[in-house]
């Protein structure tokens, strides 16, 4: 009987996760318009992003943190406490690299973090960014 529970819990959050469009379930509640693309991501423009996104760092880390608890907590876990991988809370990681492991996932023997590039914009990424970031004093 636990086999059957955790594997239907796994089978609906993958199946949430893939089917639901993520990127709008929180919606945007950032005061400043961002910078707009053509749809081309180009260094410049993800730095004038992050520089958008930062300049509110309360709001982003709020903003960061609702779409964390909808989308990453099943497996960093509850406000980045640890789960099926190593806990977020007391690191230090530099925002950059959050950044790309967020935007491009990350495989590491058996775990494997799927790429979030399509699921939230540049500016929803970095406000995971500032979110994490914001777990280091934890």
């Amino acid at each position: 009987m636990f086999k059957l529970n955790w594997m239907s819990s796994i089978f609906l959050t993958t199946f949430l996760m893939l089917t639901s469009q993520i990127s709008h379930a929180v919606g945007p509640d950032i005061k400043a318009p961002l910078p707009q693309n053509s749809g081309i991501e180009t260094a410049e423009h993800i730095l004038s992003i992050k520089q958008a996104v930062f300049d509110d760092m309360s709001q982003s880390v709020l903003n960061g943190k609702k779409r964390f608890s909808q989308s990453c907590i099943y497996c960093h876990g509850y406000e980045g406490s640890g789960g099926r991988t190593k806990k977020l809370q007391g690191r230090t990681i530099a925002p950059e690299k959050l950044f790309k492991t967020i935007t491009e996932g990350r495989s590491r023997g058996s775990s494997r973090m799927p790429p979030w590039e399509n699921a939230f914009s540049t500016s929803e990424r970095w406000e995971l960014v500032a979110y994490i970031m914001s777990l280091s004093e934890k």
